[in-house]
């Protein structure tokens, strides 16, 4: 699908700012010429918080898994997730067994696991092929509910000992709870916004007021 920045400026009103996808010509709040007339803030992107997964390196990355986070998820949906190598390609487990390099994550949710300067991330990808090699992870061993791609991004943490460090790694619901629900819950936000936007062409939004 075709995906638009959501772009942000104030005219007439400091305290409204008016968020679109294209900048009208005339102002919504008071119809003047917005090409004559000068912008109290001009126009800038909004940050978005999908990214390509190739461009995230040893990390976590969600997506729905149907659809696309823009047009299709809901509070009910089902999310796939993944890990990220070195060099951005994903390793997902699914009835497929274990996939490598899937270019679909064009359009997902990134969760950081290592530090900046986490020794971890040297042996990151060693530990992460002969982790995908181990025959628990072949497509006949999946089961939807019970071992599925959770298990397995949980388990290849735990085997990096990172449940040392992140306590939710004991277990899968909190794990979920922990380290996917508040970033899939602050994505809502930016969807929310963006369907609006989609469906009205602009909102006009109080200064404050959360997106």
């Amino acid at each position: 699908m075709e995906v638009h920045d959501i772009r942000c400026f104030q005219h007439c009103d400091r305290e409204k700012n008016i968020l679109c996808f294209n900048v009208p010509l005339l102002c919504p709040l008071c119809d003047k010429d917005l090409t004559k007339s000068r912008l109290r803030i001009p126009p800038y992107i909004i940050e978005t918080p999908f990214i390509m997964a190739e461009h995230s390196s040893c990390c976590l990355v969600i997506k729905p898994t149907v659809g696309h986070f823009l047009s299709d998820f809901t509070d009910s949906s089902n999310l796939h997730i993944g890990l990220t190598d070195s060099d951005g390609k994903v390793h997902e487990f699914d009835e497929r067994g274990i996939t490598v390099g899937d270019r679909s994550w064009t359009h997902c949710l990134c969760v950081k696991i290592l530090d900046d300067n986490n020794q971890l991330e040297e042996d990151w990808d060693t530990n992460l092929v002969k982790f995908i090699n181990d025959r628990l992870w072949k497509k006949e061993f999946y089961q939807e509910n019970s071992h599925n791609c959770y298990d397995f991004v949980v388990r290849f943490l735990q085997h990096l000992g990172l449940d040392r460090h992140f306590s939710c790694l004991v277990d899968r619901s909190i794990f979920c709870e922990k380290m996917i629900v508040p970033v899939t819950h602050r994505a809502g936000k930016y969807i929310s916004l963006y369907r609006q936007i989609q469906k009205s062409g602009l909102v006009i939004q109080k200064v404050g007021c959360p997106g």
